[in-house]
């Protein structure tokens, strides 16, 4: 028979060192979600249509990225406000 050792015990809490478990994973934006969805469709666009072409295509994630990057500073600027 083999002997097993048991498993050490989870770590405690104390005021040193808290123990918070496993990170959680954040919930998406919902600008993200426009985001995705909106580059989504243009690609699917782009590859059934003939008259949209790739150079359109960067052109377009280009502004989809810049329009996301604008609506984030936004939205941390509006909580900024909400702080003061």
């Amino acid at each position: 028979m083999t002997q097993t050792t048991p498993p050490p015990p989870p770590p405690t809490q104390s005021y040193d060192q808290p123990y918070y478990g496993m990170p959680a994973m954040p919930a998406p934006n919902g600008e993200l979600v426009v985001f995705l969805l909106v580059w989504a469709v243009v690609f699917i666009i782009t590859v059934a249509s003939d008259r949209v072409d790739w150079p359109e295509f960067t052109t377009a994630t280009v502004f989809l990225a810049a329009a996301y990057m604008i609506s984030r500073g936004i939205a941390k600027a509006g909580k900024v406000l909400e702080g003061r």
